[in-house]
């Protein structure tokens, strides 16, 4: 190999940047690797792509999405000082906005309210609501929720950014969701779809994936502000359940998980999930 083609798993190790995350990062045109093996798609850097790669992980430390980050290196291409200065005056003002949320949680956790109190601040009142007929690609599976929701999404992310279907026009129209099909919690062996709405011709090469319609549903909705693996889904799932047995519907499965904003740019306190309760009727 080249001295100056370094390989992603080197890459990574260098940058302390994980695989996912550069992966990522090529997605979104902010860290394109110098070559991509058009065989086996493996990406290779260059050493230039270190000083570059440290950069975004700097600004990310910083708080700014990726989005952000992008536009600021526009900036810095084009000797844009004054729209650089402008993207960070608003990233303090957000930092500060931050501060200030901190300090209202610091003042619920000195005042000691009710657990009860805190988790109904992060959640919604059930409404009823109905969702149409949704176009999406989509894998079932059964494992741990970190497992399917983690390496299903992942996967789908991955075949829509395809060359091929990028070429197709293929694109994301609405957040990544999941279906969850068991009546019970399941600890290793839960059955989860994971779903993404998309349109254009899907070209798909791995038969644990599809392209299908999920129905449209008469359902309860939800909104749980925080992070995934809290306690406060649990309430937000039992709100939803009492709100039906107050109003005599008569619910059915698959429950479903919408996911409003996205983790890998969003704080664990500020993500938002809506819970979906399909009711009959």
């Amino acid at each position: 190999m080249p001295a100056d083609r370094i390989a992603i798993g080197r890459f990574s190790s260098l940058t302390h940047l994980s695989q996912k995350a550069l992966r990522l990062y090529d997605a979104r045109g902010i860290l394109v690797p110098m070559v991509k093996d058009r065989f086996t798609g493996y990406r290779y850097y260059s050493v230039s792509q270190i000083e570059t790669a440290l950069e975004i992980k700097t600004l990310c430390d910083l708080g700014f999405g990726l989005s952000e980050i992008s536009e600021i290196q526009f900036a810095l291409d084009k000797g844009n000082e004054e729209m650089v200065r402008t993207l960070f005056a608003r990233r303090l003002g957000e930092t500060i906005a931050e501060i200030d949320r901190l300090e209202k949680i610091q003042s619920l956790l000195v005042e000691k309210r009710d657990f009860s109190e805190l988790f109904a601040m992060n959640v919604s009142e059930p409404v009823i609501k109905d969702v149409p007929a949704l176009r999406v690609i989509s894998g079932r599976r059964t494992g741990t929720y970190v497992e399917v929701c983690g390496g299903v999404s992942n996967a789908l992310f991955e075949m829509i950014m395809r060359p091929e279907n990028q070429k197709n026009g293929v694109t994301i129209t609405g957040p990544c969701l999941s279906l969850c099909y068991d009546e019970e919690y399941r600890e290793d062996d839960a059955d989860i779809e994971m779903a993404i709405p998309v349109q254009g011709p899907v070209l798909i090469d791995d038969p644990a994936f599809s392209i299908r319609t999920l129905p449209a549903e008469k359902v309860i909705s939800v909104v749980y502000r925080g992070p995934y693996d809290h306690d406060g889904f649990s309430v937000a799932f039992g709100n939803a359940f009492r709100f039906a047995a107050e109003h005599g519907l008569e619910t059915k499965g698959p429950d479903r998980q919408v996911y409003l904003n996205n983790p890998d740019e969003t704080a664990p306190d500020e993500l938002l999930t809506e819970i979906q309760i399909p009711v009959k009727g």
